[in-house]
């Protein structure tokens, strides 16, 4: 961890501005409040919007403990790449706060980052701008999109990203500054083991997320048909267009009356579902509007000692390492298997869940993401950073232009 403030060539305090649209109370800002307590000399402040549809759940802005919070009304469309922020909270904070890093949780071709870039441009013009960029696929945009990526690409002094795949999309793109890889985090103090009361007799198959196409629930229901005969309840949190074909596919198979849907809820009401869970399963497939970009929830669950099997999309296997099973996507009898060795196997279950506490106490805590990205921002302010390792690293990726996610 850096241990002294970082000195700037005037002398004067960091000021960092962090504009995150779904930063809206403080469950959802532990990488901001993370930020705010290990590095309490860093004046810090945060945009985000009045209010936003999170996990399928309309969400309130609310102010925060540790530093100002600026909500903002979100005009013209909910569609996250569509959305613009109303402009005069905006550049009244930039005026104010005069910050020497705005950081930007926008893709580089939405309409909300080149707005952002416009009001830095005029009201910030010597800010660095650091991207935090999560897009996995590699589209070619059209206009105007394409032109705004490219600006927005020019403008950025640096980026930090999720995950390789991330990273290996931005080089495509051109991307010729830094970037840093800076995962999603989990409060261990909310997502951490419970004690197990006595031996239950069928262990419980948990899924966490929004129920889309290619989140790999039609793969579900094929594993789970293959495992009838098995002693299992499932848990199912989230909502989702695909949830009512799931439930007849369940259905079909003679087992609907084995699994319990929470629906969508608030995201403080998440940690104590990962204590009735004994198996997480993430089954996301490939598809033109899927890829997965991280998977928070295999680090929910590993903190809270859950043990974890996910299917080779995107960035999974990154995620989880040697700390769960991981099997080909789409590929159910995989799938199947991989669930059954867990159910059969206490002594796997313990010796995943111990190597999964370990991997997200070392990794993924968000003390770790704070001290990465204030690491970073210390070098991109001092010209540190450079490309050349980035570059060297992406070189051993095997990045698909046609995959897509």
């Amino acid at each position: 961890m850096s241990t002294k403030p970082i000195h700037l060539e005037d002398g004067g305090e960091l000021r960092v501005l962090r504009i995150a649209h779904a930063s809206l109370t403080p469950a959802l800002r532990q990488r901001e409040r993370a930020f705010a307590r290990l590095y309490p000399e860093v004046r810090f402040e945060l945009i985000t919007t009045s209010s936003w549809r999170e996990a399928e759940v309309e969400v309130q802005a609310v102010p925060d403990d540790l530093f100002p919070v600026t909500k903002v009304h979100p005009r013209f469309s909910k569609h996250i790449q569509l959305f613009v922020y109303d402009p005069k909270p905006v550049i009244k904070v930039l005026r104010r706060l005069r910050p020497n890093v705005v950081e930007l949780n926008h893709e580089p071709y939405s309409i909300a980052c080149a707005e952002i870039l416009t009001l830095c441009s005029r009201h910030a013009p010597d800010a660095a701008i650091v991207l935090q960029a999560c897009q996995n696929i590699y589209k070619n945009y059209p206009p105007p999109f394409n032109w705004l990526e490219r600006r927005a690409m020019r403008r950025a002094n640096a980026a930090h990203v999720c995950s390789e795949s991330v990273r290996e999309v931005l080089f495509a793109k051109g991307f010729a500054k830094p970037v840093a890889l800076i995962p999603f985090g989990v409060d261990l103090s909310a997502f951490s083991p419970a004690p197990r009361n006595g031996v239950r007799r069928a262990l419980t198959i948990g899924f966490v997320g929004r129920m889309l196409a290619g989140k790999g629930l039609n793969i579900l229901a094929d594993a789970l048909g293959q495992l009838a005969s098995e002693e299992w309840n499932l848990l199912l949190v989230g909502d989702g267009p695909e949830r009512a074909g799931f439930e007849k596919a369940l259905a079909d198979r003679g087992l609907l009356s084995r699994a319990r849907f929470t629906g969508a809820i608030s995201y403080d009401q998440v940690p104590k579902l990962y204590r009735e869970i004994d198996v997480l399963v993430m089954p996301t497939e490939t598809t033109e509007k899927i890829r997965e970009q991280f998977g928070r929830v295999l680090v929910e669950a590993m903190a809270s000692g859950v043990p974890v099997v996910g299917s080779t999309c995107g960035a999974i296997p990154e995620v989880i390492e040697a700390a769960g099973l991981v099997f080909p996507e789409r590929d159910a009898n995989a799938l199947a298997a991989a669930i059954k060795q867990m159910l059969k196997d206490a002594a796997l279950r313990e010796r995943l869940s111990q190597q999964g506490q370990a991997r997200a106490r070392k990794n993924y805590s968000w003390e770790v993401v704070a001290t990465k990205t204030y690491d970073f921002f210390e070098q991109v302010l001092k010209g540190n950073a450079t490309r050349d390792a980035n570059a060297r690293a992406s070189k051993t990726l095997q990045f698909n232009r046609s995959a897509t996610a």
